[in-house]
């Protein structure tokens, strides 16, 4: 169960951070702005996150093998049908609507999943399942850059499009039905999304999204304007993956013994610092040193929200309750990416970025500390452990 969510979280979210890679060279194709390309970005991650309550609960009710093998179809169909497209509008409809619907369909719909399937060591589980992001993107990002320059983008959305379809309906046939099915509490559910540690948790996460997403686009032309080559930039990405994998399973290890909410609390400071490195950062040593530390910061953020979720919240209606709680990432993705293309529009300096991501790392490390474990909840929780 968890190595299928593993390799679902791979494929989808591996496929989806090579944007940045792909930026360039669409942009220049389609003649638009950065700020536009940052739109499409905005597109597939925030229809990701927002779809991800009707998946979840989908998935909640019929189980996940369904749901993620129509993500497979979605992701196949996404960049197959981008990689013949012509016209940048149907760009927003084929590789925005097509890459945002897959990944709704794969990430929470298994996620969840695991959640539900583990009681005893269900911390290192979720880790372990979402330490797939990290590595897909640190394999990904590199071998996207790789075939642009040899075949272009196109035939490079072919290869990753086909691919990523089956792996994905391998990975649909691994999950099995959670033994909690049927018909979720959801007055209950809505009760707990109308709490104060939901509404911490929500927006803390949502301000966190906009300081890593901008980096998803931004990093590599960043990069590439200080001189970097393009598989080198496109290697940071792969830096910001193979750390943050570090980040799942390291301080996801360690929070036992210093506290699940100390180490959610630890990976928020985490990220804050890394951007002393960009802020600072006229070389490519400096963004090396940005990446490293930011993946581990955003890998641990990503590996526990779902595990604090559960440890506040309990078990039932998980799926859906997470789908929830990361329509803050879609909101993120809306917000911030599209603002800090505007800007770099604006003033033509890939500073700007920085600047949005930093301050909002700033308020989201602000809004986290206040975050406490509802005792109430923290004892439903042990009883159903």
């Amino acid at each position: 169960m968890a190595t299928a969510a593993f390799f679902g979280a791979f494929v989808s979210f591996g496929i989806t951070y090579t944007f940045g890679v792909f930026l360039r060279p669409m942009s220049a194709e389609f003649h638009v702005s950065h700020a536009a390309m940052s739109v499409l970005f905005s597109v597939i991650a925030g229809l990701s996150f927002f779809l991800a309550p009707f998946t979840g609960e989908l998935a909640d009710r019929y189980g996940p093998r369904r749901v993620v093998a129509a993500g497979a179809i979605f992701m196949g169909a996404a960049l197959l049908i981008t990689a013949r497209v012509h016209d940048f509008p149907l760009v927003l409809l084929t590789y925005g609507g097509g890459l945002g619907a897959a990944v709704a369909c794969v990430y929470i719909p298994s996620i969840s999943a695991v959640g539900e399937w583990f009681k005893v060591h269900r911390d290192i589980a979720l880790g372990l399942s979402i330490s797939g992001i990290g590595c897909g993107t640190l394999v990904a990002a590199p071998l996207s850059a790789v075939l642009i320059n040899r075949y272009g983008w196109r035939i490079a959305f072919e290869i990753l499009g086909s691919t990523g379809a089956v792996l994905l309906l391998i990975c649909s046939a691994l999950l099995a039905t959670p033994p909690i099915v049927g018909e979720k509490k959801k007055i209950r559910i809505l009760g707990e999304v109308e709490t104060r540690p939901f509404a911490f948790l929500y927006v803390s996460l949502m301000l966190a999204g906009v300081a890593v997403y901008v980096p998803f686009v931004f990093l590599v032309p960043y990069a590439t304007d200080i001189g970097v080559r393009r598989v080198a930039g496109a290697a940071l990405l792969g830096y910001i993956g193979a750390s943050s994998v570090v980040g799942r399973l390291g301080l996801n290890a360690v929070a036992p013994r210093f506290g699940l909410l100390n180490m959610y609390k630890t990976a928020y400071a985490i990220l804050l610092a890394s951007y002393v490195f960009w802020l600072t950062a006229y070389s490519y040593s400096s963004l090396v040193a940005f990446a490293l530390v930011m993946g581990m910061g955003y890998g641990g953020i990503a590996a526990m929200a779902p595990a604090v979720a559960a440890s506040i919240f309990g078990i039932e209606g998980l799926g859906e309750l997470l789908g929830i709680l990361f329509t803050g990432f879609g909101v993120a993705c809306l917000v911030g990416p599209p603002l800090a293309g505007v800007l770099a529009d604006a003033t033509h300096d890939f500073k700007w970025p920085v600047f949005v991501a930093a301050g909002a790392a700033v308020l989201a490390m602000l809004l986290v500390i206040p975050l406490r474990k509802d005792p109430a909840a923290a004892t439903q929780v042990a009883a159903a452990d």
